[in-house]
């Protein structure tokens, strides 16, 4: 009962901070505005520790880049880990990427997830993210809360050329040589309060001191106002370069409900036309809605999940009957889902798992960038 009181509070407070209002004299939101200047009061204060030097930062023996952001939901944080972590392997470089882990059951100081080719833990005990990324099989993945610690961990195990710091933009602790701060190009600073009111970490100006570059996600190639939303943006940051960014769904995995189905997909195009129910149990799910419909999908139902959600055998039986029932020809989740799913659930039709990739606009000079700075610091 208590467990679903909270569960109820959390909704009611992730709503109220996904949207602009204005709080009334003693309601909810204008208790929770209060609670929001504390926060923010706190979080410069730890800000100001650090740049005095009060709080020291460790310093790891390679290259450290950081990818995150202050807001709070996703903003496409992993999909650049895994991009970034890609393009300096094309580079030749040996890299390890190191996440917190969050919510993960592990117990000490660092973990292992994968080397690179086996998977040692799965995403209960690692966290989504980590146990997602471990599944590309293309690079190590180290999850723990001290970023430090793990850094030494990949070091000792690996020898990495650069680690790529998932989710770490406030992890002031380690410092970095390379700091990528990403901003969701439809809401850039959500209402622009601090949580739990809205959705930041901190604020723009704070971030400014310390971010080297801004990666736009999610941009637009239809948006007429481009240039003018960018450059409102971009007067915070008045010294960094800037990067748009598309997310790209792709066809990552098709389980077949039976041995007799006859229809296989190779990409996401091969969907067009399908009626289709999503499920999902992101920070994000209307992206995965749009970017499904965007797709050419009839999208019958779109079944949401608390994020970072643990499916029961309930679940799966739910979102079976619900697709049966409204004929759906497949059922579609997305890549973090399926790292979070019994891997022997049996489906009643088709599951196709979504992916995205990234797209640069101006990918040679991002490449271009990455590349100077390594040699900067040689």
């Amino acid at each position: 009962m208590f467990e679903k009181h909270l569960n109820k509070l959390e909704e009611r407070i992730t709503h109220i901070s996904g949207r602009n209002f204005k709080p009334r004299m003693f309601s909810f939101e204008w208790f929770l505005v209060g609670i929001s200047y504390g926060y923010g009061l706190g979080v410069g204060f730890w800000l100001w520790l650090y740049k005095k030097g009060i709080l020291k930062q460790k310093t790891l023996p390679c290259f450290v880049i950081s990818a995150g952001n202050i807001v709070v939901g996703g903003a496409g944080k992993t999909p650049i880990a895994i991009y970034v972590a890609q393009v300096l392997k094309e580079m030749g470089k040996q890299v390890v990427v190191i996440s917190r882990g969050y919510k993960g059951k592990y117990k000490n100081d660092s973990v292992i997830v994968s080397d690179g080719d086996r998977i040692f833990l799965n995403a209960e005990e690692s966290g989504d993210e980590p146990y997602m990324m471990a599944q590309r099989r293309s690079f190590p993945v180290v999850v723990g809360k001290d970023r430090f610690k793990a850094g030494m961990k990949a070091i000792n195990t690996f020898n990495p050329d650069v680690i790529v710091l998932d989710d770490g933009f406030q992890h002031l602790k380690l410092k970095r040589d390379l700091d990528l701060l990403l901003l969701d190009y439809s809401n850039p600073f959500g209402n622009k309060r601090f949580l739990p009111a809205g959705r930041l970490r901190e604020s723009p100006q704070s971030s400014a001191q310390r971010a080297d570059t801004i990666i736009f996600t999610r941009s637009s190639d239809k948006d007429e106002n481009v240039e003018s939303s960018i450059k409102e943006v971009m007067r915070h940051y008045p010294d960094c370069p800037w990067f748009k960014t598309f997310h790209r769904p792709f066809l990552f995995k098709q389980i077949v409900h039976n041995e007799n189905s006859k229809e296989y997909y190779t990409d996401v195009g091969g969907l067009r036309g399908k009626k289709a129910v999503l499920f999902s149990g992101i920070a994000n799910p209307a992206s995965f809605l749009h970017a499904m419909k965007e797709s050419g999908i009839d999208v019958l139902d779109h079944l949401e999940f608390k994020d970072h959600y643990r499916y029961k055998e309930s679940d799966i039986l739910m979102i079976n009957t619900s697709a049966k029932k409204m004929g759906a020809d497949i059922i579609l989740t997305t890549e973090k889902d399926w790292a979070k799913l019994d891997q022997d659930s049996k489906w009643s039709l088709d599951l196709i798992v979504i992916g995205i990739q990234i797209d640069f606009e101006d990918p040679q000079r991002f490449e271009y960038l990455l590349n100077s700075r390594l040699k900067n610091n040689e």
